[in-house]
């Protein structure tokens, strides 16, 4: 691989992205910053095809920013894409490989693609055991965490380290109410079937909050099913449903298959939480999940 002739393109909207983003930066790789934040997409925001082809580069990375169109034009220039994601999309599977595994977190295919050791990592003056676990946690959050045997003192720094690389996308003066309102959310949960249905009318990103909140009070995987009326978002999370409700409604799916989410788009079709309270009772009349 050329480094002066390949690009990264990434959006640092999370914890992985702007580690990812830290690493190109140490590999002194040429990076193409996106400002998009959660379903951000190669086709939109930014012409990236014309920013690749006026620098000159022979190939491309692109971190979790699914753009058919752009990517295809690229291709046709002579450009090498190489995608690195782990997620489905509506219409496009790119949670597994060509064998069909699932893949790794895309930090952790980041790691691998560039043979990067713990000791050039401690060379930057990172934490090989911090870096890799941000990559983990992106993949299953703590639970992957406990399976590749970090100790809870470990997780706890990790979680630290991920808000620590999050701040930039935090207002530090309204994070506080942010935070009271997603665990007045919680209080208020109502069960149904093995799911607590949390909801907020409030526009805000409710989902991350709540995760955390819920790992620390419940301190296992618990199945949610999550309504962000303000923002339009809906979601399952930690339920072997998640993958049939992709393949019914469409949306994206992540955290290994077992969480799912659908934003209700101007024009598009709405899904609401009668309708994912009877698909996952079709499911289990028809399946033995």
């Amino acid at each position: 691989m050329n480094m002066n002739k390949t690009v990264l393109i990434v959006p640092p909207n999370d914890a992985e992205a702007m580690m990812i983003k830290t690493l190109a930066e140490k590999l002194g790789l040429p990076t193409i910053v996106s400002k998009q934040l959660h379903g951000a997409s190669l086709d939109k925001g930014h012409d990236y095809v014309l920013a690749v082809k006026e620098g000159e580069y022979t190939q491309v990375i692109v971190i979790e920013m699914p753009g058919e169109k752009s990517e295809k034009q690229l291709r046709s220039m002579g450009v090498e894409v190489t995608i690195i994601d782990h997620h489905h999309y509506t219409g496009l599977d790119r949670a597994h490989g060509p064998d069909g595994e699932i893949l790794k977190s895309s930090l952790e295919q980041f790691l691998a693609m560039f043979k990067i050791t713990d000791r050039q990592i401690k060379g930057w003056g990172l934490d090989p055991l911090m870096v890799r676990g941000i990559g983990i946690q992106d993949r299953g959050y703590v639970w992957s965490l406990q399976d590749e045997g970090y100790t809870k003192s470990q997780i706890a720094k990790v979680m630290t380290y991920a808000d620590e690389l999050t701040a930039h996308l935090h207002n530090p003066k309204t994070e506080a109410r942010k935070l009271q309102l997603a665990q007045a959310a919680w209080d208020r949960s109502i069960k149904w079937k093995e799911f607590y249905i949390v909801s907020t009318r409030a526009n805000l990103q409710l989902r991350p909050r709540l995760s955390k909140i819920v790992a620390d009070e419940r301190g296992k995987p618990t199945p949610l099913i999550i309504v962000e009326h303000g923002r339009g978002l809906i979601y399952v999370q930690e339920s072997p449903y998640a993958l049939h409700l992709f393949e019914r409604f469409g949306g994206f799916t992540f955290g290994l298959d077992r969480n799912w989410g659908h934003k209700n788009e101007p024009g598009g079709v709405k899904i609401n939480l009668r309708d994912v309270k009877k698909a996952i009772n079709t499911v289990r009349h028809d399946s033995s999940l």
